[in-house]
């Protein structure tokens, strides 16, 4: 079985069972990277980005058992405001790597500001190089946003709380997804999750890009992986307001 694995910290406890299981060939990538994939025939299953399921929903089925899901912060998806320019701009430049991210987004601003801000796809390093330079506003996604150090003239704003605190709800940024017509059961799923908390203290001690409380943190308490009640309704919202954007 060929299966997409999200090649970011959020992801580790619910795809390290099937990196370690050899019935499982695992590939590395993005979420935006792997639905195309998926999408191609060239995987059995894959981490996708939420607002991707929705999309393909006609090729493809999901599950919402389990999920990478944040109620009032996640940490890694990370709106930087450029201070001293057009506030809000109208445009920025967003990490390429999670597409459920770049549409939150354009809800959020849609939802704060009134109007559908331009976004243009950039490479995280670019996106790095330009804010080192203090040019334009930008959204980073996943690793790239855990591993960024504060700049000057930087405003930075994490998205599961803005979300929260425009909606009370809460967010699903990632679901496993599979072609129509494999069946793979949630009990599969479920016993994936089970075994990366097993071995999530393993998973935060081999980090070592972060300070360990960080990544406990991180991991433990601002991320979780059984949707709840506010982040199915949250997920509903979210579809809802960019079907009427015309973003999905």
């Amino acid at each position: 079985m060929k299966i997409g694995i999200v090649k970011h910290l959020n992801a580790r406890p619910l795809t390290l069972f099937f990196e370690k299981n050899p019935g499982y060939t695992p590939l590395y990538e993005n979420p935006s990277f792997l639905i195309e994939e998926l999408k191609k025939g060239n995987l059995d299953c894959a981490l996708v980005s939420s607002i991707e399921c929705e999309r393909n929903k006609s090729n493809l089925d999901y599950t919402k058992v389990v999920g990478v899901c944040a109620r009032d912060m996640v940490r890694s998806v990370l709106y930087f405001e450029r201070e001293g320019l057009d506030s809000p701009p109208k445009k920025i430049y967003t990490d390429l790597g999670s597409r459920s991210s770049v549409v939150l987004l354009q809800c959020l601003f849609y939802r704060e500001y009134g109007f559908l801000v331009e976004v243009e796809p950039t490479e995280a390093k670019e996106i790095t190089r330009m804010m080192e330079n203090g040019e334009g506003s930008h959204l980073l996604f996943g690793d790239h946003a855990l591993l960024q150090p504060p700049l000057p003239n930087y405003k930075v704003v994490d998205l599961a709380s803005w979300w929260n605190k425009q909606t009370g709800l809460y967010f699903c940024f990632a679901f496993w997804a599979f072609p129509k017509g494999k069946t793979w059961p949630d009990s599969i799923f479920l016993e994936a999750l089970e075994y990366g908390e097993v071995h999530i203290d393993k998973i935060i001690k081999e980090e070592k890009r972060l300070p360990i409380a960080i990544t406990d943190r991180y991991l433990k308490q601002e991320l979780h992986y059984i949707p709840e009640d506010k982040n199915i309704l949250g997920f509903e919202l979210f579809i809802k307001t960019a079907k009427e954007l015309k973003l999905l």
